[in-house]
């Protein structure tokens, strides 16, 4: 059995639902990892301003650009 530990949280949640082509709730990011969504916010508006991810008050989803380099995208949040 392998624990994530806190810090992990927010990159393991983006690495997996940046999977998902219809992004996920912006909500379920606190819901799944008990972090708010500033924690990442400043590596969000980074990836928006890259053309890799679309955001809005209710949803986060990666762009088809980034669904491209949707590694490169991943990665982004590795730092956070």
């Amino acid at each position: 059995e392998f624990e994530i530990e806190r810090g992990e949280m927010g990159f393991e949640f983006m690495l997996n639902a940046l999977r998902l082509c219809d992004g996920f709730q912006v909500n379920r990011f606190a819901e799944r990892t008990g972090l708010p969504l500033s924690t990442i916010e400043h590596t969000l508006n980074a990836a928006e301003a890259k053309g890799l991810l679309y955001r809005d008050h209710k949803i986060i989803k990666p762009t088809e650009f980034g669904q491209r380099f949707l590694n490169d995208l991943q990665q982004m949040f590795l730092t956070d």
